[in-house]
């Protein structure tokens, strides 16, 4: 009786009330109604804050709890709120579900907690000590309050409903006409809006001539501050720029102005890599200390190269391609250990490039640019290289970085020497690329992070300010 079974889906699902949706889910999934089940679990997901007051939600199944738990869309003020329900749901019937804990408990973002929460609740939680296999979710959150945007997983990624986001920052580059940018582009690809963050620093002169020209500098993220360094006409200077306050902050000159190179992050520490001086390539490397503000000399790379992809994986760095000189391109890969505080060579590149670059995602680093006309990706774990996805064009000295669990490509140039305006997404779980939206202008040479921004400090959000 169809007909029947549909009415009274209908009726259900308008008697809805954080105080019996979970019967009515219950009820939903033991009969198969599919659509009334889907339909339950959106109530749940929108109204979790008070749902939470009743004690039924300790009756759900695990697999629709973990289903409810993970959406980006979850209704929490904050996510102590998902850790407490997790282990309110796991006492309640514990012989039968303290083995579950690890699966349930991964449905929590913890590195988004708050230190002091953290340390004082998840910690010393005695069901949480007693358990071995939640340490490698205990250390990725660590290693995040730590370090920041080192560790990126499905779990660093903040949910709809706090009032920050998870955005990547397009900053700076130079245009069609070989104009330069000032201004930098913030983009929260889970709202499709725009934010307004502060111009790069010495931009805002009246006189175009007295203006710095921030063009092939580096850029990085480290505990959520953005550091830039160096570029042709700033090759000494070091900004990094404040999200809580949205301002640029100048800190110690480079001991090497440079252009054309890299910064990456290792264990917590800002590392300056290779580039141009103007006459040749350089080996040099130089780390930054935030706590002193001071730069020293490490152990320089086995080749000098420039315009090169770099990025860091598991307490390694690694230097992808690039041009020993202005004519060639190289396929080495050169990989740091500090434990060893020595450079070697891994598996080259399927090919020679320059004009790249290179972030970690997923076990993974992936690298684009140059002349490829492709996205390929390197496996530190298996020291292999494979071939991602095809790309339309060339995107030569185009930027790459992972936010809201998903890849970001931005602006570079193609065959023609044309600048791109467009951003593609690259979703690992589904393996398709698609075309994001379109950028204010086409840009090139520019730098591409990724940040967590607090809407609390954000003076213009702009809807509908992305062509899509």
């Amino acid at each position: 009786f169809l007909r029947m079974v549909e009415a009274c889906s209908s009726f259900l699902k308008e008697a809805l009330h954080p105080e019996n949706c979970v019967g009515i889910l219950r009820l939903a999934d033991a009969h198969s109604l599919d659509k009334l089940k889907e339909q339950v679990e959106n109530y749940i997901v929108q109204n979790f804050t008070q749902v939470l007051n009743y004690d039924e939600v300790c009756e759900l199944p695990a697999d629709i709890l973990c289903c409810v738990l993970k959406s980006d869309d979850l209704c929490v003020t904050e996510e102590a709120q998902v850790f407490q329900i997790v282990m309110k749901w796991v006492r309640y019937k514990i012989a039968d579900r303290l083995p579950l804990l690890p699966y349930v408990l991964e449905t929590v973002r913890l590195p988004l907690l708050d230190p002091w929460y953290f340390v004082d609740a998840v910690e010393t939680d005695p069901l949480i000590r007693q358990c071995p296999d939640v340490f490698p979710l205990l250390q990725e959150a660590r290693m995040y309050h730590l370090s920041g945007n080192e560790i990126i997983s499905g779990r660093t990624k903040p949910r709809m409903h706090e009032f920050q986001s998870e955005v990547f920052m397009i900053i700076g580059g130079c245009t069609k006409d070989e104009k330069f940018v000032s201004e930098v582009t913030c983009l929260d690809p889970l709202r499709r809006s725009r934010l307004e963050v502060a111009k790069l620093p010495n931009t805002e002169q009246e006189l175009e001539n007295e203006n710095k020209k921030w063009v092939e500098f580096a850029c990085v993220t480290l505990g959520n501050e953005v550091y830039i360094s160096g570029g042709k006409e700033t090759q000494h200077e070091v900004w990094k720029y404040n999200s809580s306050i949205n301002k640029w902050i100048q800190i110690e000159y480079l001991n090497v102005g440079r252009w054309r190179h890299k910064m990456a992050v290792l264990a917590g520490k800002v590392y300056v890599l290779g580039g141009f001086d103007g006459v040749q390539r350089l080996n040099s490397v130089e780390i930054y200390d935030s706590f002193h503000n001071c730069w020293s000399e490490a152990v320089p790379l086995m080749i000098s190269v420039s315009s090169f992809g770099a990025a860091s994986y598991k307490k390694k760095l690694y230097v992808i391609g690039g041009g020993p000189n202005g004519k060639l391109a190289t396929d080495k890969i050169q990989c740091y250990d500090p434990t060893t505080n020595n450079w070697c060579l891994k598996t080259p590149m399927p090919v020679e490039a320059k004009c790249v670059n290179a972030t970690t995602f997923h076990d993974h680093i992936y690298v684009v640019g140059g002349a490829m006309r492709a996205v390929y990706s390197y496996s530190p774990l298996k020291d292999t290289w494979c071939l991602v996805t095809q790309l339309n064009h060339e995107r030569a000295s185009c930027g790459i970085a992972p936010c809201n669990n998903k890849l970001f490509i931005t602006g570079g140039r193609d065959e023609k020497n044309d600048v791109i305006a467009t951003v593609l997404c690259w979703d690992a779980e589904t393996q398709k690329l698609t075309e994001e939206c379109i950028l204010p202008r086409g840009v090139s040479h520019h730098g591409s992070v990724t940040v967590r921004k607090s809407y609390t400090y954000i003076r213009k959000i702009v809807p509908g300010a992305i062509s899509v």
